[in-house]
This record gives structure tokens, C-alpha cells and sequence, in this order.
């Protein structure tokens, strides 16, 4: 069983159990994509895809690292071949300075079709994280009107940090993560300087959660301008934990408590834990969290999703009044990477679950009421004989999901698409 430091009791939550049936419909491999629906790309002896964006023309794009600590980035076409326009070899590969290895752990579209990732560096040859953003042309070349010949780095006074997502609105790019043990947050602007509108002058915000330390893993702005962020703080436990400010990076006292909303996932039992590793919106505002949480302190991690209102409530029309749902798959723990909400208002998360002595990718849906979507899935695919995971997703204007993470051995970048 996963052991997680820093990252049911009846009445609490809903635990949904896999049925023993198989479904009459369950969503599989689309076999005109990839090799039989999966397409892997191998960088040097280790590669692993962090997250994943569909562009409106259709090609993939994913991003990661290698096992130089590089920033990866891999585009592909519609049918899963290595995009040849991009870098002239579908692939880039970005080195970084520094006495630790950089980790790239998100990216967005920007409008004009350029590119940006974030992740974690130590620039100037020092041993201290920071937040590190690269943004690339549509042809996988560095902007180099970004930044500083492409790459920005965000210091928060001195304390480690890593960057784990970003979002871009309006021109404005938004980078979260964590700083010290803090939620941290950066805006910047087009350019790739802080934007000093925000924060107070400094164009970053810190904000302790929980107890003790907390970690922002994803980001959403809302249509209003309000950045969202979703990850997990200790508060008797492991909680997921959700902030939102305003738009000028004070806490909004209209969400949860002074812009804060802390939830026991599996219960308050000891050693419980929760982490949210991911969130998204609905077209009515309301706020998705995914990710895992145990429901005993012996007992195995489940995908967990919970959703709540405008103002950071519960949401008591999902998962039976309690607004959470917590799903075991397979044999031991089943972790919850991603989520994403389809044009019918299914909640789709992404991840891993156990197969034997491998895991393997593993999707699973629920309706707009929290219920296990039974002609869905969940759906599970190995691949080679080794681990394998989804770790992003992204679906595309077809109702086609896109999932990328890793798998084979050696490790490679795994890209795969379901119908």
C-alpha cells in the first residue's frame, strides 16, 4: 500500500465497489489511434508524461521528464504518430542549470497556440526549488520573448517551491504549487515577468492551510477571474484542501471559511488520509476535486471525487447528500491522477490502479449525481509487463478521452485514447 506522509465511518461517505459483471458498454481503446489505441515514446532509459492538452486542431500534446531531470515535451497528430512539425521530430527536450534535477508537471494552451510548462528547478546552481516556467512556439522552439530566452523563475523569498499546474486567461498566466509549507501562487504576465497587480505589489501569494504543511497540485480560474486551487493539507490527518481568491490574490471570504475548505474524504479515523490531485469546473460553477483517500488506516487508497458549491459547501445532491464518492478498483490502492468533465456532465477521472503485480492505467466515471457510470467502466489497460499509470487527461471535441502518463519497460511516455 502507497505510504504518503505529506501528501468510512457510515454516514460519511458513499463507497462504491467495483461490480463482478462486466459492463454491457464499457468504453475501450480506439483502435485508429497509436498501435490498438496506445502510442508510447521512449526518452533515453526513463520518460514519464505528467499531463496532457488536446490543441484545437486535434494534436496531442504532452509533457514531463526524463531521467536527467529535463524538461520533455512530445506533440503528436490525431492518430498518434510522433508529430514531425514539432521540433522536426515530435519530441524537445530542454536542459536545465542547477544542482538538482527540474521536473516538469503541467502545461496550457495559450490562445495564439504557444505553449507553457511549468514545473520545479534550481537555477544559478542553487540547492533551493523554485517555480520554473519555459513557454515554446507552436513549432517547439523556445519564445524567447518570455522570460528571460524563454524560461521565468518565481522565488518565493527564499523557500523551496515547485510549481505543479498552470492555467492562462485573458493573456495572464497563472502557476501554482507550493512554497515552504504553503499553498503558493504566481501570476505573470504575457511577457513573462510577475505581474505586480497582483498579490499585494509582489505578484505572488502564500497561504498556510491545515495545520501544518499543504500542497497546491492543480489550478482552475473561474469565468469571474477567481483562481481556484485544489491539493491537501494535514488537519487531524490528510485532507483535501481547496482555496480560492480574489482576483487581485487576497482569500475570498465568500468561499468556505475566509476562502478556505478543508474535507475529511474517508473519515476521522486515525491515519486517515485524502489527497487531491486534481479539479475541474462545471458549467454551473460548481467545483470537482479528485484524487484518493483511504477509509481505514489499514485499508487501501480508492478514487475519491468531491464536489462542491459556488461558496464552497458540500455539494448534498452528489454522492447520496454526503458530496463525496470513493470507489475501490482492482486489488490494493487506486489512485486518482486526474479529472475532467464531459459535455454531458460525466466526471471522468484518470489514474492507476493494481493488475497482479503491475498497475495499470485505469479510468472511471460517474454521472451528475455521483453514481458509478456501470456501461463506462471503470476501464483498466496494461501496458507491457510493467507499471503504468495514468497521470493526465483530456477530452477531445469528439467525446474522445485522451490519457497520458507512463508505462513499458523501460519506462516510456504513454499516450492513449478511448471511445
Amino acid at each position: 500500500m502507497i505510504s504518503n506522509t505529506i501528501r468510512m465511518s457510515f454516514g460519511i461517505a458513499l463507497i462504491t465497489l467495483i461490480a463482478f459483471a462486466a459492463p454491457t458498454r464499457a468504453a475501450s481503446l480506439d483502435p485508429s489511434f497509436g498501435s490498438a489505441g496506445i502510442t508510447s515514446t521512449a526518452f533515453g532509459s526513463y520518460g514519464a508524461a505528467a499531463r496532457v492538452v488536446v490543441q484545437p486542431d486535434g494534436r496531442i500534446v504532452t509533457t514531463g521528464q526524463d531521467a536527467l531531470g529535463d524538461f520533455v515535451l512530445a506533440r503528436y497528430t490525431t492518430s498518434g504518430a510522433l508529430d514531425t512539425s514539432f521540433n522536426g521530430t515530435g519530441k524537445v527536450v530542454t536542459s536545465l542549470s542547477g544542482s538538482c534535477h527540474g521536473q516538469a508537471r503541467a502545461l496550457a494552451l495559450q490562445a495564439d497556440g504557444k505553449i507553457v510548462v511549468v514545473g520545479t528547478s534550481c537555477p544559478n546552481f542553487t540547492s533551493t526549488r523554485n517555480f520554473t516556467i519555459y513557454r515554446y512556439n507552436p513549432d517547439g522552439s523556445l519564445d524567447t520573448t518570455f522570460g528571460s530566452s524563454g524560461k521565468a523563475t518565481v522565488n518565493f523569498y527564499g523557500k523551496a517551491s515547485e510549481a505543479w499546474a498552470v492555467a492562462v486567461q485573458d493573456g495572464l498566466i497563472w502557476v501554482a504549487g507550493y512554497a515552504g509549507s504553503d499553498f503558493a501562487l504566481a501570476r505573470l504576465t504575457s511577457s513573462g515577468t510577475l505581474d505586480y497587480s497582483f498579490g499585494g505589489g509582489s505578484g505572488t501569494v502564500t497561504s498556510a492551510v491545515g495545520t501544518g504543511s499543504a500542497f497546491a497540485n492543480n489550478l482552475v480560474i473561474q469565468a469571474d477571474g477567481k483562481p481556484v486551487l485544489a491539493g491537501y493539507a494535514s488537519s487531524s490527518g490528510t485532507v483535501f484542501a481547496v482555496v480560492r481568491y480574489t482576483t487581485n490574490g487576497t482569500l475570498d471570504s465568500t468561499f468556505g471559511t475566509g476562502g478556505k475548505v478543508l474535507t475529511h474524504v474517508g473519515g476521522t479515523f486515525a491515519g486517515n488520509s485524502a489527497i487531491a490531485t486534481s479539479l475541474a469546473m462545471q458549467s454551473n460553477g460548481d467545483i470537482v476535486v479528485a484524487g484518493y483517500a483511504n477509509t481505514s488506516s489499514s485499508g487501501y487508497y480508492r478514487f475519491a471525487a468531491v464536489r462542491y458549491t459556488t461558496t464552497g459547501a458540500l455539494d448534498t445532491t452528489f454522492g447520496s447528500g454526503t458530496g463525496k464518492v470513493l470507489t475501490a478498483i482492482g486489488s490494493s490502492d487506486a489512485i486518482g491522477n486526474d479529472v475532467a468533465i464531459d459535455v454531458n456532465g460525466g466526471i471522468i477521472v484518470g489514474g492507476y490502479s493494481s493488475a497482479g503485480s503491475y498497475r495499470q492505467l485505469t479510468l472511471n466515471r460517474y454521472d451528475q449525481s455521483g453514481n458509478l457510470d456501470y456501461s463506462f467502466g471503470p476501464v483498466t489497460t496494461t501496458v507491457g509487463s510493467a507499471n503504468a499509470a495514468v497521470q493526465g487527461l483530456a477530452i477531445q471535441s469528439d467525446g474522445k478521452i485522451v490519457v497520458a502518463g507512463y508505462g513499458n519497460s523501460p519506462t516510456t511516455f504513454v499516450v492513449a485514447r478511448y471511445q
